[in-house]
């Protein structure tokens, strides 16, 4: 009885035991398939300090003030801002304005030619070219009126002058030189380059040719000027042609009206014939003293000049002759400045 007593408790104990392990079991199977993979142990790597732990933090002493402003972030090569290069500026005249010597530029620049006909250089300005240019249209000058021949008055007996002469030549000298220089190697016009015509800059090499070449024009038109306002012989020849060009006229008269009534035109004809001659004579020795100033000038453009010169002294001030020699010495300073501007470009 005893012993089937026992027997139950542990037939008992052992389906409890069963009951349970069933319960655990299924609460910790997984919901899904399982794979099955081999274990791999993690490397086995010491771990590493810091270097600064073995080495040590280095500092150093800072002695800045401590009032100093912080320190700007200095500018890398992109961040640079751009040198903005501003505009030439200069005062203007109020009847002599900068145009004018802008006109000038392109005059100068618009006859040279980097190689001419003959295969050199060459520079085509002269003062006849440069009489004819400016007095044409008076670009640059301000004037009031329509009539041409009245302004062209106006402006030569405001500038020509050796007060306003000296007053202009200061005022626009230096910024011509930059003005003529930086516009011949940045602007590109049509030049003439052997038989051919190419529209392009000037070279550094060709701006110093051009530069050198002008700068014996001018020196030639201002030995000119000081020999027409100081020599009494070219005042005096220079007269005495105009006298004899009016003889012309008045015999030139006298045959026409022969000939007009009908009267024998022979000595009339000798006569104007005559004063021909001795006009022709004249103006001879006057270009022969001008060319003993100017050896490489043309005839026309000497002759050209001295009648320029007689309508001044006729229409001009007292004190004309003062213009000229004034006039003389900028165009030298003018000279040097062109010879010293060739030989700074590289």
């Amino acid at each position: 009885m005893k012993n089937s007593r026992i027997a139950l408790i542990l037939i008992a104990c052992a389906a409890l035991l069963a009951v349970g392990a069933y319960v655990l079991f299924q609460k910790q199977a997984p919901s899904g398939p399982m794979l099955r993979a081999e274990a791999v142990q993690p490397p086995d790597t010491p771990a590493k300090a810091p270097d600064w732990v073995n080495g040590g933090q280095k500092t150093q002493p800072d002695y800045t003030p401590s009032t100093t402003a912080p320190e700007a972030p200095k500018e890398t090569l992109e961040t640079q801002p751009v040198k903005e290069v501003k505009p030439l500026e200069i005062a203007e005249d109020k009847v002599v304005s900068f145009t004018f010597v802008e006109s000038l530029t392109e005059f100068m620049l618009d006859r040279f030619q980097p190689q001419g006909p003959h295969g050199k250089p060459a520079t085509l300005i002269s003062s006849i070219a440069l009489n004819r240019y400016f007095g044409r249209e008076l670009e640059g000058f301000n004037t009031e009126g329509d009539d041409i021949n009245a302004s062209r008055k106006s402006v030569l007996d405001y500038a020509f002058n050796p007060t306003m002469i000296k007053t202009l030549y200061d005022l626009y000298a230096s910024a011509f030189m930059i003005h003529l220089v930086d516009t011949a190697s940045t602007d590109e016009r049509e030049y003439v380059v052997g038989k051919k015509e190419e529209i392009r800059t000037l070279t550094n090499e060709e701006i110093q040719v051009m530069l050198k070449l002008n700068s014996r024009r001018i020196e030639r038109t201002a030995d000119l000027f000081r020999t027409m306002g100081s020599s009494p012989e070219f005042i005096e020849m220079t007269s005495k042609y105009r006298r004899l060009a009016q003889a012309v006229g008045r015999a030139n008269s006298q045959l026409q009206d022969t000939i007009a009534d009908g009267k024998n035109s022979t000595n009339a004809s000798k006569r104007f014939q005559q004063a021909i001659l001795q006009r022709e004579q004249a103006k001879t020795a006057l270009v022969t003293y001008l060319k003993q100033v100017c050896q490489s000038c043309s005839d026309t453009e000497l002759f050209y000049l001295s009648q320029w010169a007689y309508r001044r002294y006729q229409n001009g001030p007292e004190n004309i002759a003062d213009s000229f020699v004034a006039a003389a010495d900028i165009m030298d300073d003018l000279a040097a400045r062109f010879r010293a501007q060739a030989d700074e470009i590289k």
